[in-house]
């Protein structure tokens, strides 16, 4: 089996140029490169990557797959997986913020041409950031529970309520927020979408310490007025919006990511890690261990490359993003199970005398619990059984850019 995507010579040739830039504008010295843990965040890490992130914007390719009337780099899919494979191979994880992955697609097809001009070019050239605010303390998978309201008062609405699990470190400009527009009308016909700006009068964005470490925010919207112009979509049409969102996050972006650098910085500890005077590497547990992980990595990219595929060529799209998606979360456990396996209590300790690769395996166990985002393996089913047409209920694929 072929896992590797085959790339022109003009394709290379784009390569090395995006190496090239990378080596002249990406320079971090040592408080500014990025966290393995991105809780271990600072101001001057985050400030550092935002002006690249600025600097990527100006050259289309924060989003390279936009129209560039929108601020995008107007790219083909193949050269935009030549940056994400080597923004990859420098390791810029947890680079970019939600506006851009899962605001900026449903603006695309549900915007009106002037919002379109209007958020689009700063949020794909990073002069703006959006948050993601969905989630209720009542409405998380079953997202049309939604309980905050945006009631309507001339030509503006007024929105009131909570947010919780929204955003990480760092500034916000906007607020992708849904909110019952219609509460007559029954579940997923009556919500409304909103690019609500932070600094607006009634908004409270407070901190939330997780247990498992790190920081989310709840927000709270308190008679915050918001102008129609800012409704994306109709005044009921929030779902549909949410919707192309939620494609997203349920594996439909069809992008192909680089390869598996967690996969080759485990097989390095395990050649050079000795037990009882005996490399890790040499004992066949071990050996099956990282074959069992290394073939669910490439099972991994198969599903990219086929998505991706699929979007290339305009195949129609049913369950195949859920499926990726579904497939990702079942083996992020699985692969911690298999580290600690291996490592023993060395995978779980974050201690600067004993953990390996700066705690990088000890994060990888924390987050492999993190399987809910973007809606929980269970979620994922029944988005298959729907789109297969096995369950009671009959779904189609929402638009997407």
């Amino acid at each position: 089996m072929d896992f590797e995507i085959h790339y022109t010579p003009e394709q290379e040739a784009f390569r090395r140029e995006v190496r090239a830039w990378f080596e002249a504008n990406y320079q971090p010295n040592e408080k500014q490169k990025l966290p393995v843990d991105y809780n271990d965040m600072t101001w001057e890490i985050w400030e550092y990557h935002r002006e690249l992130r600025k600097k990527l914007g100006a050259k289309g390719w924060l989003a390279p797959h936009f129209p560039k009337e929108y601020g995008g780099g107007g790219l083909s899919m193949e050269e935009s997986i030549i940056l994400d494979e080597e923004m990859s191979n420098l390791e810029l994880r947890n680079f970019g913020d939600l506006g851009i992955s899962l605001c900026s697609p449903a603006i695309m097809v549900w915007g009106t041409e002037e919002q379109k001009k209007r958020y689009l070019p700063r949020i794909l050239t990073a002069q703006d950031i959006t948050w993601q605010c969905f989630t209720e303390p009542d409405a998380g998978t079953d997202l049309a529970s939604l309980k905050m309201r945006a009631d309507k008062d001339g030509d503006d609405y007024v929105l009131n309520g909570q947010k919780i699990f929204v955003g990480v470190f760092g500034k916000v400009d906007w607020l992708y927020t849904l909110a019952i527009t219609d509460p007559n009308k029954p579940r997923h016909a009556n919500i409304g979408a909103f690019m609500v700006p932070a600094q607006s009068p009634g908004i409270d964005i407070q901190t939330l310490e997780l247990v498992a470490r790190g920081i989310k925010r709840v927000i709270y919207y308190d008679n915050v007025r918001v102008p129609k112009t800012q409704l994306i979509g109709g005044e009921t049409d929030g779902w549909k919006v949410a919707s192309s969102t939620l494609e997203v996050e349920h594996g439909g972006s069809a992008t192909v990511g680089g390869h598996d650098h967690f996969f080759n910085k485990l097989a390095s500890y395990c050649r050079e890690a000795k037990r009882n005077g005996i490399p890790l590497s040499n004992d066949p547990d071990v050996r099956d261990a990282l074959v069992d992980i290394w073939v669910g990595s490439q099972v991994t990219r198969l599903f990219e490359m086929r998505n991706y595929w699929m979007r290339a060529s305009k195949t129609p799209w049913k369950w195949e993003g859920a499926q990726n998606a579904l497939y990702a979360k079942l083996r992020a456990p699985k692969v911690a199970s298999l580290v600690l396996s291996i490592m023993g209590p060395y995978a779980l300790t974050s201690d600067p005398k004993l953990r390996a690769l700066a705690g990088e395996f000890e994060y990888q166990q924390r987050q492999s619990i993190l399987t809910h985002p973007g809606g929980t393996p269970e979620a994922q089913k029944i988005v298959m059984a729907r789109r297969i047409g096995i369950a009671k209920t009959k779904q189609q694929a929402a638009a997407i850019h």
